[in-house]
């Protein structure tokens, strides 16, 4: 096999890393498959305000041989803000796989990277891998299961949902300027959840290429911002499906609630979707909420099982902790 140089990311990788990412994953998505443009690599890596995570094995002719990969979020926690790194990308040529029965590039590609991670203080790497990726996960790099993620859904024959009076719901082109004591609102609720701030918002959602995938839906009384939701009405992981794919409603305010989603429900009848999907953890408020107004937990099996795994980098943090206090919706993940 070719030599290779296990190192971190320089400035101007990312034009063999894109050349490496479109072949491998052509080969995995098959010839619906539509390659990653270097504008959507730079949005997900150097635009990111929490920075980028990326370990390379780069031969010596320049191909980009493996690659380990993390998008970081800033999270609040009881211990004040810490960064959990969401694990994407992940991939090796063709050419330099030894398969799973012996340690893989792909294994020595991320060690340099946990090293790394560790020593600058991330508190979490969190991933949703595909089965072979989960396999040489658990056999080399410690990945923890966390749960099967499966979704709530609503099915289109459950008709209309009433939309609570007095109420403005409205379809936004930009993140509210006021969204900062919304979160506040919000942050209260939860022990542990991504800083879902004017920053990050306004990256995850308005700077990203895929802008026109997402729509923003405020909810007002007399001005006052009351919720934020970002729908996907036009795709889904579930076949037909429309999308939740992220929700910024306090606990307390079940009136924002209902008329945000009396909105999502009529733009699921618009495009014509059999399903309404989202994500909330199971033990969560939202999740009750949503059983109430027709949501249906379905296996996420039923089409394609996805796992939540992680490995947990400081001693504050307990397997026990995420499991039951770590608030995430779908915009948490590179799966909407």
């Amino acid at each position: 096999m070719t030599e290779v140089a296990i190192r971190w990311y320089r400035p101007g990788d990312e034009h063999a890393i894109l050349q490496t990412f479109n072949l491998v994953f052509r080969e995995v998505c098959g010839p619906g498959y539509v390659d990653r443009t270097l504008e959507q690599w730079r949005w997900a890596y150097l635009d990111n305000p929490a920075g980028h995570r990326i370990s390379l094995a780069v031969a010596a002719c320049g191909t980009v041989a493996s690659q380990y990969a993390g998008m970081p979020m800033f999270c609040d926690t009881p211990w004040g803000e810490r960064r959990f790194v969401h694990c994407v990308d992940s991939m090796t040529h063709p050419a330099f796989r030894a398969g799973l029965k012996t340690k893989s590039l792909f294994v020595e590609t991320c060690m340099p990277f946990w090293a790394h991670c560790i020593d600058i203080g991330d508190a979490l790497f969190y991933g949703f891998p595909v089965d072979a990726a989960f396999r040489i996960g658990q056999r080399y790099l410690k990945y923890v299961m966390m749960t099967v993620v499966d979704y709530l859904i609503r099915d289109l024959a459950a008709g209309a949902l009433t939309a609570p009076a007095g109420i403005e719901v409205v379809k936004v082109d930009v993140v509210p300027p006021d969204l900062g004591s919304l979160y506040e609102q919000v942050r209260a609720d939860k022990q542990c959840l991504t800083r879902r701030d004017y920053r990050y918002m306004h990256w995850r959602y308005v700077q990203n290429p895929a802008r026109a995938d997402y729509e923003l839906w405020t909810a007002r009384r007399g001005g006052r911002l009351l919720g934020l939701m970002v729908v996907k009405p036009a795709s889904g992981l579930a076949p037909d499906a429309a999308t939740i794919a992220d929700w910024l409603v306090p606990e307390h305010d079940s009136t924002a609630a209902d008329a945000l989603l009396a909105a999502a429900v009529r733009r699921q009848q618009q495009q014509g979707k059999q399903r309404l999907m989202t994500v909330f953890p199971t033990w969560s408020h939202e999740s009750r909420v949503l059983q109430q107004r027709g949501f249906v937990w379905t296996p996420s099996a039923n089409w394609l099982q996805r796992r939540l795994v992680h490995n947990i980098c400081i001693p504050q943090v307990t397997a026990e902790f995420l499991a039951e206090r770590w608030w995430f919706t779908l915009g948490d993940s590179d799966l909407a």
